[in-house]
């Protein structure tokens, strides 16, 4: 592929843009080197819902997945495999102000050097659950591997493999449930909302920095 392709892939291309389909079932998809690998959008007809089972999306600039909207029926999303690390502010999901649908992601897993997770806003629902996060907040600037600014969160059963921030909820967050959650180090879960908050049944390694895993370093795997 051309250099010069290759930069504008990876400023400008979106591998795969939905707007309103209804169960659609997506099977093992993957990309390489986008601004966006998955992008779920607002039409005049609606947003989209579905079962997305294997898909991957590695090297994204801006967000492996962004969620603008989802039908309320929602994205269930399976067995994801997603990487971030160059780019201004490499994140693996971006869910955007206007959404009020609902996002699952299960037994996905997410890493390289970047500098969160996930985050989140808007007034509708994401759910993690049974997902393995290696790495986050690269430039060591505080980031939480997911932050959250509102809407409804569910996370149960993830680990955390990195000794840093799990969580950090904003005023905004309307409820949340952070359940049966492994993490290296304490659990570090910071709360400014005040709507409903249940936290518990976590499992923490009892000295800080136990368990720590760094990400490899893949920054170097496309030219």
């Amino acid at each position: 592929m051309q250099p010069q392709v290759i930069e504008w892939q990876r400023a400008h291309g979106e591998a795969f843009i939905f707007g309103r389909t209804d169960w659609h079932y997506v099977l093992n998809t993957f990309c390489f080197g986008y601004r966006i690998g998955y992008h779920f959008i607002a039409t005049g007809a609606g947003a989209a819902n579905g079962n997305f089972l294997g898909i991957g999306a590695d090297d994204c600039q801006e967000a492996c997945v962004r969620v603008e909207q989802s039908a309320p029926y929602g994205l269930l999303i399976t067995n994801g495999e997603f990487v971030s690390f160059h780019g201004p502010d490499p994140t693996m999901i971006v869910v955007g102000s206007k959404h009020r649908g609902t996002v699952r992601f299960t037994n996905c897993a997410f890493w390289g050097p970047n500098q969160q997770i996930a985050r989140i806003a808007g007034a509708g629902t994401v759910g993690l659950s049974d997902c393995t996060f290696l790495a986050w907040d690269k430039d060591n600037q505080g980031r939480a591997a997911l932050q959250v600014e509102g809407g409804t969160l569910l996370v149960r059963g993830c680990e955390f493999k990195k000794d840093a921030v799990q969580v950090r909820l904003g005023k905004r967050v309307q409820r949340a449930v952070i359940a049966e959650n492994i993490f290296a180090g304490p659990a570090r879960i910071e709360n400014e909302c005040t709507g409903s908050v249940q936290i518990g049944l976590n499992a923490s390694f009892p000295e800080t920095g136990q368990g720590h895993a760094e990400a490899p370093d893949r920054s170097a795997a496309w030219p």
